[in-house]
């Protein structure tokens, strides 16, 4: 099953700003990554997958 990054910080009980600190990042960045995953640097999407203990191609896409 593929999950978007707002789907998994929820599965997670994580807001935004939790989650931006805890990927050293600001608030609105990760917020611009659950609209456009596109926009994530290659390091960070593998942040996010250890963040969320998922596979890469667990991460869906929109």
């Amino acid at each position: 099953m593929k999950y978007t990054p707002k789907e998994l910080r929820a599965r997670k009980g994580e807001t935004q700003k939790m989650t931006a600190k805890s990927l050293g990042i600001s608030y609105q960045t990760y917020c611009s990554w659950e609209k456009n995953l596109g926009k994530v640097p290659i390091s960070k999407v593998a942040a996010l997958c250890r963040h969320f203990n998922v596979e890469l191609s667990q991460i869906k896409y929109e």
